[in-house]
């Protein structure tokens, strides 16, 4: 059988419209049920009781939905290339590296450029066969080698984020009604830990609109408005990279606060990363390193500082860029849709240069995630 989008707006959504491209979700079922089989894209119907929720279907709703649509979706850009047959394999058997190649791909592939695609190729780097991940090329253009990683979390990152999460967890226990940012200054020891939210939760009962110090630690922005909107507070001269948590409790017959909590945070591995994959790509050719920070998005703001500062006219010649990217749901005008938040940082002692249409293609993208969601990455 091959699936109509009102098929699936009926078994994933209850009948609910989405408003996506009818034709790209048509295609990405078509496929899944291609490659997978119908019982793969079905999956188990869901508990009875979540049918009462508007917009979920017997199919489980958006996450289901989307389940089958971005294997799909990116399957349509790997088909009929060389080497897919494999790569096609890896990804649905769960190797994780594979499915960060298909979405690269993907990335490179939907701006509507013809491109060549070769999976796997092997190149001579120096007196090694070495095998990137892939080369993509536009018509005759020479080709781009791409290599693909996915950026973990580190023990650092994990560390502040449970930093934050204590902090938010034991302000959302204080029950007064507020609106408060912590704005910390460096990781705190534990007895500062202990001393910054005893001043927060005193600062629950002082009027909005001062701002409290603790120590060299932290400061506590005591503010007004909708405890339902997360609006962070600019902070002048200070352009360093961070970790944020919000959290609200709202509703009836509770007192709503809402608390933002911000820490200084900057992913250390560009050199490490960068140096790795730039081994698997030919000297003498366009090189690309493509990282997925979904993990770990501060990436964007500290890769686009630290990465700069190693492409000098002696290393790294053979990467013409890097590109950051990640994809979320975000909610838009038109519902929830899936979008693509992309960075590119150019090399501009590249043994040979980004060609003019991935540049293209990534300012195109960028925009078009900018008008959905506010920004741009």
């Amino acid at each position: 059988m091959t699936w109509t989008i009102k098929e699936i707006e009926e078994q994933w959504f209850a009948g609910a419209h989405l408003s996506w491209p009818a034709a790209d979700v048509e295609r990405a079922f078509d496929i899944a049920a291609q490659l997978r089989g119908q019982d793969w894209v079905l999956g188990a119907e869901v508990d009875r009781s979540l049918l009462q929720f508007p917009g979920v279907g017997r199919r489980g709703g958006y996450s289901e939905f989307l389940r089958v649509y971005w294997f799909g979706i990116r399957m349509t850009s790997i088909l009929g290339a060389k080497g897919s047959d494999e790569l096609i394999r890896r990804v649905t058997e769960g190797d994780l590296d594979a499915d960060e190649e298909a979405t690269a791909i993907h990335l490179l592939r939907s701006w509507g450029s013809v491109t060549d695609l070769e999976i796997g190729p092997y190149v001579k780097v120096g007196n090694k066969n070495k095998k990137p991940d892939f080369r993509i090329r536009r018509g005759t253009e020479p080709w781009v080698y791409v290599e693909v990683t996915r950026l973990h979390r580190s023990a650092a990152s994990a560390r502040v984020q449970e930093l934050l999460e204590r902090i938010s967890k034991r302000m959302m226990e204080v029950e007064r009604s507020f609106v408060l940012e912590l704005v910390l200054n460096r990781e705190p020891s534990e007895d500062e830990e202990e001393l910054l939210l005893g001043a927060a939760t005193e600062a629950c009962g002082v009027d909005a609109g001062h701002d409290l110090t603790v120590t060299d630690v932290a400061s506590i922005l005591i503010k007004t408005g909708d405890s339902e909107i997360v609006v962070p507070t600019p902070i002048p001269d200070d352009s360093r990279t961070r970790m944020s948590m919000a959290r609200s409790i709202v509703g009836p017959g509770t007192a709503n606060r809402q608390l933002i909590a911000r820490v200084p945070f900057a992913d250390e591995r560009a050199e490490e990363i960068l140096k790795r994959e730039a081994r698997q790509l030919p000297k003498d050719e366009c090189g690309l390193v493509m990282v997925n920070v979904n993990l770990q998005p501060t990436a964007f703001e500290s890769w686009s500082k630290r990465v700069p500062e190693r492409f000098t006219p002696g290393q790294y010649t053979r990467v013409a860029g890097v590109i950051l990217f990640m994809h979320a749901t975000s909610p838009s005008e038109l519902g929830l849709v899936w979008l693509p938040y992309l960075r590119l940082i150019s090399n501009q002692n590249a043994t040979s240069p980004i060609p003019s249409w991935v540049v293209e293609g990534v300012a195109k993208t960028r925009s078009q995630t900018k008008a959905s969601s506010g920004r741009a990455d």
